[in-house]
């Protein structure tokens, strides 16, 4: 039975001293690299003890990281938020040339939806389209069972679906995104300022910095009127956007992942409920709006699979 180990690798410091600091701890495995959203750090994770994995010979590995544009083919990551300097980094060849075998550079989300795809609460969907909320909010595609990433690398951003005209602004700076709304950061930000402006609640007199997406789950379970307010607005504006994916892509499966469906009903219940104020009535009733089932290991199991589907030729059923 194979072992996941994490190692935590802080995302300072420009590609080269990352991908130096990951080669120079990784052994015989598969690699998942991605963005942690909670303590703004890359990680990397190691599928398999290295003592289970002495004297193997690597066919290739994947590296899922959290990016905005990505050149799939040649392994280059035109941009990613997360991580400061990654402009035009030849990524792949990069680890490839650290890891002694090719390696193929995929979204953190293609990954963690493809882990859901195939082994986790999309299995059997044709057609899927995976949400990750969380402290901001990202997406996946897949038609006919296989990634679509468009000409960039870049399609299945559904967290700058614009919503509003006017709306706070998402992580990139456009006002009125779907992140910029329903996110975590979104949530505690809007917090923050209906505090500064005198709403009532139980986290006044919290320490400000303390008041996060978590606290106000926990104070929404405790009836707090701001807090499930928050909530149900961000979940109304989630649903909305939902509804209009179903219109626009009629998928059979929609998985939504990420730390904020820890607050369940909270934000699911005022999202199932805004889908069916402007989703087509047929596409809806066949779509499936489930939540993930992989937790925070389908960014490691998709990155395996992505590793077996680009370099094995074994089918990523035989998994």
């Amino acid at each position: 039975m194979t072992t996941l180990l994490a190692y935590p690798n802080v995302s300072e410091g420009r590609d080269p001293e990352v991908i130096a600091r990951i080669g120079a701890a990784f052994g015989p495995g598969l690699l998942d690299v991605h963005s942690d959203p909670d303590h703004h750090r890359s990680a990397y994770t190691l599928a398999g003890a290295p003592g289970e994995l002495a004297g193997a010979v690597l066919s290739g590995a994947a590296a899922a990281v959290d990016l905005i544009a990505i050149d799939p083919h040649a392994g280059v990551v035109h941009d990613t938020p997360n991580m400061t300097g990654w402009n035009e980094v030849p990524a792949a060849r990069m680890l490839s040339e650290r890891v002694g075998c090719p390696v193929v550079i995929c979204h953190d989300a293609a990954a963690a939806g493809y882990a859901e795809l195939k082994a986790g609460a999309g299995r059997g969907a044709r057609h899927l389209l995976f949400i990750t909320v969380s402290t901001g909010i990202g997406g996946a595609l897949f038609i006919g069972g296989d990634l679509y990433d468009g000409a960039t690398g870049s399609a299945g951003e559904v967290g700058h679906t614009p919503i509003t005209d006017e709306g706070p602004a998402c992580g990139q700076g456009h006002p009125g995104c779907l992140e910029g709304i329903a996110s975590g950061t979104a949530i505690a930000a809007r917090a923050h300022a209906e505090l500064a402006a005198g709403a009532a609640s139980s986290l006044r007199g919290m320490d400000l910095a303390s008041i996060d997406a978590r606290a106000i789950t926990t104070a929404a379970n405790e009836g707090d009127e701001l807090s499930l307010r928050l909530f149900n607005d961000a979940g109304h504006a989630l649903g909305r956007a939902i509804g209009g994916f179903i219109n626009v892509l009629a998928p059979d499966a929609i998985v939504i992942g990420g730390g904020l469906i820890n607050a369940g009903d909270l934000l699911l219940a005022p999202a199932r409920h805004a889908v069916t104020q402007i989703a087509f009535a047929i596409p809806a009733s066949r779509c499936r709006i489930v939540t993930a089932a992989l937790g925070t290991d389908a960014g490691l199991i998709g990155a395996v699979a992505w590793a077996v589907r680009s370099f094995s030729g074994r089918p990523v059923a035989e998994l």
